[in-house]
């Protein structure tokens, strides 16, 4: 499996705050049947700037190499990481070059985190404009924390017209109030790829071996295969 979302890279925002729980937390997915995933740091417009923030991603990624360099023999296999940010929505970022860089890896799809507030029309507007003026396919991280904060599950209907992918997290096959309707969303197809948006071992702790273990038990599993396929020729492709 690939993990779209994570928060995997050491002290840079409120995931993993050491190289050492960076490790635990790669291990852990690598054991769940993860692969690869995207170290998707948040980005805040508001505070810093992209150079900036590629500036502090570069230097997490050399600290967690060479963490892993010392202990590699006896540590075992971690998942390759690719680069990425989650992006928090703000006005005027379809037209922001400087946020290309922040795609995630090479697929030219760029991760946005919109506001927990309705989703105004020239909210996904601009969004939807990342694709013309950036030449990046917006992906709407975690639609189903949104839809349970906002309580409005029509939100994945709303997006089903717009130009623009959805990423889940893997909590939403998880919590008994939202296990039925994620279900449902993936036999319908309302969503293209999964992410545990990890962000340490103990209270968020990567979870996509529990989440195909879910599918799997209810009979969904060539659902899963697709999604996974999507996934895999979003990689090969990029």
């Amino acid at each position: 499996m690939i993990d779209f979302h994570t928060h995997i890279l050491p002290g840079m925002d409120d995931g993993a705050a050491d190289a050492a729980e960076s490790l635990e937390m790669l291990r852990t997915s690598f054991e769940q049947g993860v692969d690869t995933v995207f170290a998707t740091s948040h980005f805040y417009a508001d505070e810093e700037d992209p150079a900036s923030f590629l500036r502090r991603r570069d230097a997490a990624f050399r600290e967690l190499r060479e963490a892993y360099a010392n202990v590699k023999e006896d540590f075992g296999p971690i998942p390759t990481i690719l680069p990425g940010a989650e992006i928090l929505y703000f006005p005027g970022m379809a037209d922001c070059e400087e946020l290309k860089p922040l795609a995630l890896g090479t697929t030219g799809l760029l991760l946005i985190e919109p506001p927990v507030a309705p989703f105004s029309s020239t909210m996904l507007d601009e969004i939807e404009a990342v694709e013309s003026h950036l030449g990046l396919v917006p992906v709407i991280a975690h639609l189903d924390r949104y839809c349970r904060l906002l309580n409005d599950f029509s939100l994945f209907d709303r997006l089903s017209q717009r130009r623009v992918l959805i990423q889940v997290n893997g909590s939403f096959f998880l919590h008994r109030q939202t296990e039925r309707f994620a279900l449902e969303m993936l036999e319908e197809e309302m969503f293209q790829f999964l992410g545990s948006d990890c962000h340490n071992v103990t209270t968020r702790p990567p979870c996509l071996g529990a989440v195909s273990l879910k599918i799997r038990e209810n009979k969904k599993s060539k659902k899963l295969a697709k999604l996974n396929e999507v996934a895999y020729n979003v990689l090969s492709f990029s």
